[in-house]
């Protein structure tokens, strides 16, 4: 069961021989700061790693395609990243800009890669016959993704024709821990980390930097450990160990 943030409030406030709440936000002094630096340790976290695999979209994976799908619009370049998202807190945290897949799913059932352009090489290369294919309506099937200045959409390039399928894997954004029983999002073994890193923020404004240099040397074994087991990469190559058995 994962720990709650109330949980966790409590637990660095025993260590620190202080008394505990019953409510977060009842919480004063010592027990507030507390509180401010179990989010800081969390977003710490958040932000350490792009693609967590804890905060995956909640589309099903799919192992080709990705785990967000957004359909186009007969001539429509741009579109929300995150559909229904009202700024950029309610955003993705982040989105794979080099694993957009366009899906025909109408004959003749293309499948393809759209390879990531900036926004300069696609001014400086594309933008112009476009827009003005675009004046008469001479859309085809995009071959490129694009992202707005603003982060917040991608575009297609060119336009599309009709509706596709576009799938890429994207991450969402937490929101900070308010209630009582908030919980971390990733696993609860992984639950030492935060804690070291809350208690590094902790001893900073205790003025003891001693301890404060220990629960960092803490924070970033355990955060190394933590991204090598949840996200760890893949073997760039396989072997073929029948080559062993055919040596004389």
């Amino acid at each position: 069961m994962a720990k709650t943030y109330k949980a966790f409030v409590n637990e660095l406030l025993v260590e620190l021989n202080e008394p505990e709440v019953s409510t977060v936000a009842t919480g004063v002094g010592i027990q507030k700061q507390v509180a401010n630096v179990v989010n800081r340790a969390y977003f710490d976290i958040v932000d350490s790693v792009d693609d967590w695999s804890w905060l995956s979209a909640d589309v099903p994976d799919d192992p080709y395609y990705g785990n967000t799908i957004v359909p186009t619009v007969a001539g429509q370049r741009w579109y929300l990243s995150k559909a229904g998202s009202t700024n950029i807190d309610t955003d993705f945290d982040s989105v794979n800009w080099d694993m957009f897949t366009l899906e025909d799913t109408n004959s003749p059932y293309t499948i393809n890669k759209l390879p990531f352009t900036t926004l300069t090489q696609w001014r400086s290369n594309y933008a112009q016959n476009e827009e003005t294919a675009a004046r008469t309506g001479s859309y085809a099937t995009p071959v490129r993704i694009i992202r707005s200045s603003d982060g917040r959409r991608f575009g297609l390039s060119p336009i599309p024709d009709k509706v596709y399928n576009i799938h890429f894997f994207a991450y969402n954004r937490p929101t900070a821990l308010v209630a009582d029983t908030d919980t971390v999002l990733f696993p609860e073994q992984y639950k030492p980390v935060l804690l070291a890193r809350a208690r590094y923020y902790l001893y900073q404004f205790k003025d003891n930097i001693a301890q404060s240099q220990l629960a960092l040397d803490e924070y970033k074994k355990g955060l190394q450990n933590m991204a090598d087991n949840l996200n760890s990469p893949q073997p760039q190559y396989m072997t073929d160990v029948r080559f062993t058995y055919l040596l004389p």
